[in-house]
């Protein structure tokens, strides 16, 4: 048995010179050891004094702990919290009678076994006792340690040298193997042998890993069950260990032996006794060995956080960090002495993980204000930052915090809010706190010197603002006191990246890293950070070349690309819509043993996003579940982001309420979740009155609304027309940005284009041209989007004059500016040629100018453009308008071809059959063609084609949406089959339609996950769920059913739900209350022409089908009386059945006639 655990401590801290004491089974250890003291150790006893000094020195943060162990306070016993259900230990400790001194003697004795006892408090012994060092059993002949030694066969050769194997492996490494292993490995050569395997530091070394692997395993699901066995387990293997007879501090293998008890009293529960006997521990240093005493007590102190946040819970946890203060360096600090790192990271990750399970943090730092003195409240904040460091909701609460109960931050933690506040792009807050610092920090004799902390900081801050005059300043500033360091370097050399000038970049790497020939013996070598830095620049531009360059350079340096690289490469790749490289660096990635993490996640499902297949970023989303990657806020985001684009609206407020509900993981509500659902109600062609009153409603939350925000109120104010109000919220953007400092609201080219495009739209050319004086004026280039939005205004005059005018100006564009950096947008994203040839292409088509859409389209394949399903589709559009039905069908197989390449680059990224690509997910591209090839076959008379092509594009998994539906009502009833179309819109367009309002009524506020493949599926017999029509991208068609909605929406009043913070109520209201949402109708073309069938077959004539050279009208007046009688026969049989077997949609028809003959009455009795 183990003496008691305070003993040990005092015994290794009191100078002492041998003592033999007698361990009998039926005593306490202690007991046997101690005398009765008649006074209680001076308060300083602990610490360690100089000798020939008088007092008491001033000790480190870290020694300051064992000053902090009080003296008697009257209190002998405390009690030990135990989870429930786990058992419970006496909180009374057992009483010790005392006993004589143990006679010094000068050899070693047999002794037995020490019987098990409980550990006391340490307050109680350091009121009672004076402790003699002991010699420990170990020591011994092996027949003597083990009191009922079992018998174990002599092992096979082999099996022995393999136990023996995985001990040293893991006295090496934690992770050299399964725990259970490793103990049974370690239990089988110390029965076999009748003692613990290897030196006392071997066998120590392996308990720590062993205890610290199988813990750490464990902490995500740990039960008393674990603790209690692995405590026990260490406790007894300590037993049979010797640690020496010197004295601590210089006996390192004593001092780890009493660590390795301490945990084990922590583990079995014993929390109070185990934080102040570490303490202890800490206070006595051999110099000469620190960083390896410190590395161990770390160790013990993560068995420590384990034992707390399961006992006690995760508060315990915050507690003991915050009154511990110094133990916070090791949850940031990288700069560790070598032997101290794997301590410090497994510490790190354990901490974080551990205090990040307060529930409601928030409130806990508001409790905390009132029980807390304002230097451990400044801790508590350190915490804070630590914890959360990529939290913006967690980070404003902070703030907010601060500034109510004026809580003191230190430079260290101000600076590091600072920099957390620069990576989430608040940079107006952030350069608030930082001019709270003060750049200079005082010294001996009232002198002051730089603080260095401050300038690299303030540097880090400009950087992130691509501010690269201000970056250069504060550089400066560190190179001319000699204190830059490789991190500074890399940071200005970030500014210039981000400000996507890669020559600078690389002339500063050549400056600060010259070639070898040139490198002077103590000038530094550039680390992976560089080489990155310099491939992040050329990614910034979509400079592919320069990217591989550097990454050539990167190799024969010796440096491996590292996650972070991959990530910067990845998303240079997605920017560029390049996902074949996409694949293949992914397959890199693997082949290189790194896993993907969130970040990597979230520019796969971006992507996705992009291409309008939100089914596909579901399934990337699942996969990285079972990869065992934690979705983060972004990851979320982006995958309802994705549902956005596609106009999957249940999508959309589906992972709206995940965000919004707490405790899942990446949930929360933040500026960006905001303005993805505010980009819904503007691609869903919301009223302006509603996306106001989300705005407004926004406003007095907690957060801050940024330029993308005002950017989107600003575009759906330009939808309704009201440019009085678009010009009222830049000028609001503005004064914010002057008068407040919220820099990130400066004049920006987005804003200005949507405010110049709005102009466009409702003719007022003046003030649009006024708008792009402005441009110039902030010294802002126009871009891909602002060059399109004027062609397309010149091209939509329909005169040739105008399209002539737009033309021209494209022209221009291209020859004169051979760099086209106006096909760049910020951070890496760049357009494609398509965007500012397709609106003089769609004017030509507008016009059915066959020759001049062709010719456009070459001209913009020799201008470095390729030919995509867009620009395929007006050569296939134009075909159709102009009568050309060879020259359509010439295209349509380009077109098909197009739409399958589309999915499979879909495939490459979900890791799908890329072989037989389906169109189940970006199908969407296809609709758009597919309706425009039936109804130019339709009228030809090709009906048999139709048909094919239709069950071709099915097999290939092709969900039609509603407009493919309706043409094909149409190409039926072209095809003579008036039955068949009724049947189409009774059971398919219809049916989908109730479908889609049934399920819109549906709402599941807090669901479990944010995927729509985790719904149930449908019912046996019931159809899938109808494709999600595509939003309203088009400027022109959203403007107009932001007029319709309007008016129509009228009479309802606000759509807000009884919750504020609801923002996605209205958004799931619009889905369901106006047919202007309702996609799956009937269109009024349809219900027009089905109305005209029912007259044609009520009059006594059939439907015939359109045929290749027919002339109907010489047809019917060749027939004779008897044919008519039959014809007039077979329209009555196929009009009674239309009515018998389509009711409803007779009824849509007859009702839909009469709106339209009273709608025409009444404009003529207006007139």
């Amino acid at each position: 048995m183990l003496e008691p655990l305070a003993a040990t401590v005092l015994n290794s801290v009191l100078p002492s010179r041998p003592f033999a004491t007698h361990f009998l089974a039926s005593r306490s250890a202690f007991g046997m050891a101690v005398r009765t003291a008649t006074q209680s150790f001076p308060h300083d006893f602990f610490t360690p004094h100089p000798s020939g000094v008088k007092g008491k020195a001033r000790a480190s943060p870290e020694e300051e702990q064992g000053s902090c162990i009080s003296g008697s306070n009257g209190k002998e016993h405390r009690t030990i919290g135990v989870a429930p259900g786990s058992e419970t230990y006496p909180s009374t400790p057992p009483a010790f009678s005392p006993r004589q001194r143990a006679r010094r003697i000068s050899g070693h004795k047999s002794m037995a076994s020490g019987s098990g006892s409980h550990i006391p408090s340490l307050r109680t012994w350091s009121k009672q006792v004076h402790v003699a060092q002991r010699r420990h059993v170990s020591s011994r002949p092996a027949v003597d340690v083990l009191r009922h030694p079992r018998p174990h066969p002599t092992p096979a050769p082999d099996e022995r040298q393999t136990w023996m194997k995985t001990f040293k492996d893991v006295s090496q490494d934690a992770d050299a193997a399964r725990p259970e292993d490793a103990w049974r490995a370690f239990e089988s050569l110390r029965l076999r042998d009748g003692r613990v395997p290897g030196p006392p530091t071997s066998a120590l070394a392996f308990l720590a890993n062993v205890t610290l692997s199988a813990l750490e395993n464990s902490r995500d699901d740990m039960s008393s069950e674990v603790l209690h066995r692995w405590g026990e387990r260490l406790q007894e293997a300590l037993h049979h260990i010797d640690p020496g007879i010197q004295d601590m501090p210089r006996n390192i293998v004593r001092a780890r032996w009493n660590g390795l008890l301490v945990a084990a009293s922590a583990m079995l529960g014993r929390l109070d006794d185990a934080e102040e006997a570490i303490s202890v521990l800490l206070h006595h240093t051999d110099p000469q060995h620190k960083e390896r005493l410190r590395g161990w007590a770390v160790e013990v102190y993560t068995v420590l956080l384990l034992a707390l946040d399961h006992y006690r819970g995760p508060k315990a946890v915050f507690d003991l960090l915050v009154h511990h203060p110094w133990l916070t360096k090791y949850l940031t600090d990288t700069a560790q002495p070598r032997v101290l790192v794997p301590a410090a990271k497994r510490f790190a990750s354990i901490a974080v993980s551990l205090i990040i399970r307060v529930k409601d943090p928030l409130r806990y730092l508001r409790d905390s204000v009132r029980v807390l003195a304002k230097d451990r409240l400044s801790d508590l904040v350190w915490l804070f930052v630590v914890a959360f460091p990529r939290d913006s909701n967690h980070l404003s609460g902070i703030l907010e915090a601060v500034e109510r109960h004026s809580i003191p931050l230190p430079p260290h933690v101000a600076l590091r809010l600072v920099k957390e506040l620069a990576r989430q792009g608040s940079f107006d807050v952030a350069h608030k706190l930082l001019d709270t610092v003060s750049p200079e920090v005082m010294v001996e004799d009232g002198q002051t010197r730089m603080r260095r902390s401050y300038y690299s900081t303030a540097l880090f801050l400009s950087s992130r603002e691509a501010d690269v005059d201000a970056a250069e300043k504060y550089y400066s500033s560190l190179a001319e006191s000699g204190q830059e360091g490789l991190d500074d370097k890399a940071t200005l050399m970030h500014a210039y990246a981000l400000a996507a000038r890669p020559s600078r970049v690389v002339e500063l790497f050549r400056e600060f890293f010259p070639s070898e020939s040139n490198r002077g013996p103590k000038q530094q070598r550039p680390n992976l950070v560089h080489y990155t830095t310099v491939i992040f620049a050329y990614a910034q531009t979509g400079d592919l070349d320069g990217v591989n360059h550097w990454l050539g350079e990167l190799s024969r340096s010796g440096l491996r690309p590292d996650l972070y690289v991959y990530s910067i490469i990845l998303h240079s790749f997605a920017s560029r819509g390049d996902i074949e490289s996409m694949h293949s660096l992914l397959d890199q990635m693997r082949d290189s043993n790194i896993k993907p993490t969130a970040v990597i996640y979230t520019t796969l499902i971006s992507t996705l996003a992009q291409r309008f297949d939100p089914m596909a970023a579901e399934r990337i989303y699942k996969r990285a579940l079972d990869e065992g990657v934690v979705p983060d806020r972004r990851m979320v985001t982006a995958v309802m982001d994705a549902h956005v684009e596609a106009g999957s609206w249940h999508g959309v407020v589906r992972a709206f309420d995940y965000l919004n509900t707490a405790g899942r993981p990446g949930a929360g509500m933040t500026i960006e979740v905001f303005n993805t659902l505010l980009k819904a109600y503007v691609l869903i062609g919301a009223p302006f009155r509603v996306v106001a009153d989300i705005f407004r409603r926004q406003g007095g939350g907690k957060l801050r609304p940024d330029a993308r925000t005002f950017a989107l109120l600003i575009q759906s104010a330009c939808d309704s027309g009201f440019m009085d109000i678009a010009e009222d919220l830049y000028a609001e953007m503005q004064r914010l940005a002057e008068q407040d400092k919220q820099t990130a609201l400066r004049a920006n080219i987005y804003v200005l284009t949507i405010m110049m495009r709005g102009y466009l739209l409702v003719n007022r050319r003046t003030k649009a041209k006024a708008v792009l004086d402005r441009i110039k004026q902030h010294g802002l280039q126009p871009n891909a989007l602002t060059y399109s939005a004027i062609l397309k205004a010149y091209g939509d005059q329909k005169n040739e004059q105008g399209v002539r005018i737009a033309e021209e100006f494209l022209q221009s564009l291209i020859k004169t500016d051979s760099d086209r950096t106006w096909l760049h947008l910020g951070r890496g994203r760049k357009l494609l040629l398509e965007s500012v040839f397709r609106p003089v292409l769609h004017a030509y088509v507008a016009q059915e100018k066959v020759f001049e859409v062709e010719r456009v389209h070459q001209d913009m394949v020799e201008a470095g453009g390729e030919p995509t399903l867009g620009t395929v589709t007006a050569l296939l559009d134009v075909h159709r308008r102009a009568g050309n039905v060879e020259g359509v069908r010439t295209i349509w197989p380009e077109v098909r071809r197009l739409g399958l390449e589309y999915a499979r680059m879909n495939s490459l990224l979900t890791e799908d059959d890329e072989s037989s690509p389906s169109l189940s997910g970006p199908g969407i591209v296809m609709c758009v063609p597919l309706s425009i090839y039936m109804d130019a076959l339709s009228v030809a008379g090709d009906h048999a084609e139709i048909a094919r092509a239709w069950k071709q594009l099915k097999d290939e998994g092709l969900q039609f949406d509603s407009h493919n539906w309706n043409h094909l009502v149409v190409a039926l009833i072209r095809a003579g089959q008036p039955h068949r179309a009724f049947d189409v819109v009774e059971n398919v367009i219809l049916k989908y339609q109730e479908m889609s309002r049934r399920d819109g009524r549906r709402r599941d506020a807090h669901p479990k996950t944010p995927l729509t493949l985790d719904l149930p599926p449908p019912e046996e017999g019931d159809a899938a769920f109808p494709r999600a029509e595509a939003p309203l991208h088009n400027a022109v068609r959203r403007a107009t059913t932001v007029e319709r909605t309007t008016r129509r929406l009228g009479h309802l009043g606000e759509l807000g739900g009884k919750d504020a913070d609801d923002f996605a109520h209205p958004l799931f209201l619009l889905q369901q209350l106006s047919p202007v949402w309702n996609t799956w109708r009937p269109h009024g073309a349809t219900l027009t022409l089905l109305g005209r069938v029912l007259q044609h077959l009520q009059s006594g004539r059939l439907v015939q089908a359109i045929q290749p050279g027919s002339d109907l009208d010489f047809e019917r007046a060749a027939l004779d009386e008897k044919e008519i009688r039959e014809r007039t026969e077979a329209a009555g049989l196929v009009l009674g059945g239309i009515y018998d077997a389509f009711p409803r949609t007779v009824r849509l028809v007859r009702e839909y006639e009469l709106m339209r003959r009273t709608s025409r009455r009444g404009t003529e009795d207006s007139s």
